[in-house]
């Protein structure tokens, strides 16, 4: 079993956020969380995965599909499910 496959799905969650740069004040409000408990989280992600900082944490969830390349260099293209604000109105 993979290190990936010890993590929780909220600590997962939590580790995409961390992947896209959040703070853990705003990753608690996206998830609705304390910042305690988010803080929690965090330590047992680095403990599961043996690392020691958010940078290795982000690297994590980007080698591991946690977080996609797109989204971690702001090149999504969403515009598939993104409304068409130019659209003529009929």
């Amino acid at each position: 079993m993979s290190a990936k496959d010890d993590l929780t799905r909220q600590e997962s969650n939590v580790l995409a956020l961390v992947a896209q740069g959040k703070r853990n004040a705003e990753i608690a409000r996206e998830l609705f969380l304390s910042v305690h408990t988010v803080e929690s989280h965090l330590y047992r992600i680095f403990q599961k995965l043996e690392i020691t900082s958010r940078t290795e944490a982000a690297i994590y969830a980007l080698e591991n599909g946690l977080f996609s390349k797109s989204k971690f260099n702001g090149t999504t293209d969403d515009s598939a499910t993104r409304p068409n604000y130019h659209q003529t109105i009929r």
